[in-house]
């Protein structure tokens, strides 16, 4: 039985009025996935996508148990896995759900695997994703990551690129990476890093970003032909005046969005605009933000909370939206994040009002 959190957002716009777009009430959806029969016991990350007649939802991270054994010991884990479960509106295409696993063990795979000159602690972590549905193909941006010690924050980013993979059997997806420039990484952590989320208007893909380097984390924002995704040369940057240029460094912080790694932006029919979700640091919120355009400028419709398990110390992060889960035209949407303590993705049903 679906538990309520809230009825209200714990903070909106400052002068809202009572006719302005707001969360109406907040419901536990629950841990996703958490019964599967491949070994997984826990993740991180967790987008998702529509391909063709099925979703793909990805993960980073993996903690992976003997699948069998009933002692369930621990047997290793992957930086990155995924999962198929139906297409369609509301928590019912979960149900059926099919984790890509190795079938030599039963254990979740990799669907971006290490080559044998990288070691474990050289992560990839999958993020945000386009699909070409007349091509059957999956355009997959990630970040590669380099671990240095055993805590949740020994890790650096060494910079982010993208991989495809064929859909045409969904069961056998698995990544390969795209060079560009002779280097993997189509953007090094000398810069701001695309590929946290991808909009789509028209035939134009969004690919957003964040500069960790500059304070409070802004978001920035390029765009590419759909058709030109894996052409490194045709992504433009938005800059500080408005316009479109080829040159990374050039992108000014698009107005509203940041402080995030992960998150999510998609029109919502509903609201009559571009939806932004996505966790507040590590804090216990996720943050709902609105735009005209899908390069803002963006003003925070509600923050919401994301609480952690009771009567322990967590921190809580990866949030974003699952735009294929609206329903009735983006009224209801359908939420996402990690409490650090149960690395387990929990679901939040929020319903909007206008």
């Amino acid at each position: 039985m679906v538990m309520m959190l809230a009825l209200a957002v714990l903070a909106a716009l400052p002068g809202m009025s009572a006719a302005a777009p707001r969360v109406e009430k907040v419901e536990n959806g629950g841990l996703l996935f958490a019964d599967n029969q491949a070994g997984i016991s826990g993740v991180d990350c967790g987008y998702s996508l529509p391909i063709g007649r099925r979703t793909l939802w990805v993960f980073g991270d993996v903690f992976l148990l003997h699948p069998t054994d009933p002692a369930k010991p621990y047997v290793g884990g992957v930086s990155n896995c995924g999962l198929l479960t139906g297409r369609g509106p509301g928590t019912a295409p979960l149900a059926g759900y099919t984790v890509l696993t190795d079938p030599a063990t039963g254990l979740a795979r990799p669907l971006l695997p290490n080559r044998p000159d990288e070691d474990n602690r050289v992560r990839f972590w999958l993020f945000g994703a386009h699909h070409d549905d007349g091509a059957h193909r999956l355009y997959q941006f990630y970040a590669r990551i380099r671990t240095h010690g055993p805590g949740p924050f020994d890790f650096a980013a060494e910079g982010h690129g993208l991989a495809r993979a064929s859909t045409v059997n969904p069961e056998a997806l698995t990544l390969e990476r795209i060079p560009a420039a002779g280097s993997d990484l189509w953007w090094p952590a000398t810069g701001p890093l695309y590929g946290a989320a991808v909009a789509r208007q028209g035939e134009m893909l969004y690919v957003y970003g964040v500069d960790d380097r500059a304070p409070g984390k802004p978001g920035v924002v390029a765009r590419v032909p759909a058709a030109s995704i894996a052409d490194r040369s045709a992504y433009r940057y938005r800059g500080a005046d408005g316009a479109w240029q080829a040159d990374p460094s050039a992108a000014a912080a698009v107005e509203g969005l940041g402080g995030f790694s992960e998150l999510t932006v998609a029109y919502n029919d509903y609201l009559g605009g571009w939806l932004a979700v996505h966790s507040v640091g590590i804090d216990q919120k996720v943050r709902l933000c609105l735009a005209p355009q899908p390069w803002g400028p963006f003003k925070t419709l509600a923050e919401i909370g994301a609480p952690h398990r009771a009567f322990e110390k967590a921190f809580c992060y990866a949030g974003k939206e699952h735009p294929e889960m609206r329903e009735q035209g983006g009224k209801v949407i359908y939420i996402t994040y990690v409490d650090g303590q149960r690395y387990w993705l929990q679901l939040l049903k929020v319903t909007l009002a206008r």
